[in-house]
């Protein structure tokens, strides 16, 4: 068990590392937000396939065969909106930010359920809802209704990205039942990338490049990508799904302890409150009923 929960902070701290990682050449390197997107997502996306081709031996090419609108709408509602939206975000912002308004996406995946169930939400969700939007409204206002503490285009973009975000958690469920996840995560990433390339040219990366910023890169491409997904894969058959959401959500602090110690982020004490506020709600909505 220890073994696992170890595995499950270890993707949780590569996953919010990615977003500090993206601050850094935003920052620092003046990457662009879609070259950078497009270049990870190719990369990725063929690093995904050749491991479901080559050590899983499945035929990578039925999913495109037998479900194309499916995973083309996956591709772009899915794995497109939550990844360009994220770092889109952060360029805007900071990668703190950017991750607790993406971890919304708990939010909205309830509010789908609910209403599918056709029910209202209850007791803890309705917690969970009245939480989640007086975290969005501290980081966004803190506390203050005359002005807005980010850019309205920020926070507009961060909860695209938890909207697609939460479709990404929703949509695959069949396709899962059919291929393995590396299949459908690969065709994901890579054609969501190729579609960037009608906006930015994958041979001209924008910015300053020198050794710390391919470092950051590759860092993005292997830790937050592939290593982040197998150390998840590996906890959660050791710990299961409920305890895997719950460790999940030291992403979110991996990323605010990050920015503000390695990036000196500023951020003010609302901004704590209104994270604090986001994180217990998804830590409320990941507790099994009774």
């Amino acid at each position: 068990m220890l073994k696992g929960i170890f595995l499950i902070v270890g993707a949780a701290t590569c996953w919010g590392m990615g977003g500090v990682a993206g601050q850094y050449l935003f920052q620092y390197h003046e990457v662009d937000s879609f070259w950078l997107c497009m270049a990870r997502q190719i990369l990725a996306g063929l690093l995904f396939l050749l491991y479901a081709a080559l050590v899983q031996k499945q035929d990578i090419f039925a999913i495109i065969k037998k479900n194309t609108w499916d995973i083309v709408e996956f591709s772009f509602l899915g794995i497109l909106g939550a990844q360009l939206g994220f770092y889109y975000t952060i360029s805007l912002c900071n990668a703190a930010t950017a991750t607790v308004l993406q971890y919304m996406a708990p939010i909205f995946v309830m509010v789908w359920m609910s209403y599918k169930a056709r029910r209202c939400p209850e007791g803890r969700e309705l917690i969970g809802i009245v939480g989640a939007l007086l975290g969005v409204f501290l980081i966004a206002t803190h506390g203050s209704l005359d002005s807005l503490a980010i850019s309205p285009i920020a926070l507009f973009v961060g909860i695209l990205s938890a909207l697609s975000y939460a479709y990404y958690s929703i949509k695959p469920g069949e396709l899962l039942k059919k291929y393995t996840a590396p299949t459908l995560i690969g065709w994901g990433q890579l054609i969501s990338g190729l579609s960037l390339i009608a906006v930015s040219n994958p041979f001209a990366p924008v910015g300053t490049w020198n050794m710390s910023a391919y470092l950051a890169f590759i860092y993005l491409l292997f830790g937050a990508t592939i290593a982040s997904y197998a150390f998840y894969l590996a906890g959660l058959k050791i710990v299961g799904p409920t305890k895997a959401s719950l460790i999940s959500c030291a992403e979110p602090l991996a990323s605010i302890i990050s920015v503000v110690l390695l990036l000196d982020t500023k951020l003010l004490l609302p901004d704590y409150i209104g994270m604090g506020c986001i994180i217990f709600t998804v830590l409320l909505l990941s507790l099994p009923k009774k």
